[in-house]
């Protein structure tokens, strides 16, 4: 239990900085700009995972019994 609660604050950090590192890049791309074409779908996908590991950190953190569950 203590573990999956340890999982949880560990994603809920990695979620929280993939949000940090999200914001930093969308100002780079607004102030100085770059010819790569896959720049937005990688601002949305860093954006995406920042959601999914921010919601999975905090449900574990919260209740981590649902991921015994899925376990079983």
């Amino acid at each position: 239990m203590l573990l999956m609660r340890i999982f949880g604050v560990v994603l809920f950090l990695i979620g929280l900085w993939q949000f940090y590192a999200t914001w930093k890049y969308h100002h780079f791309l607004t102030t100085k700009g770059t010819d790569n074409a896959f720049s937005p779908l990688a601002l949305y996908y860093g954006f995406a995972l920042g959601v999914v590991a921010f919601l999975l950190g905090l449900g574990l953190m919260i209740s981590p019994q649902w991921m015994y569950g899925l376990i079983q």
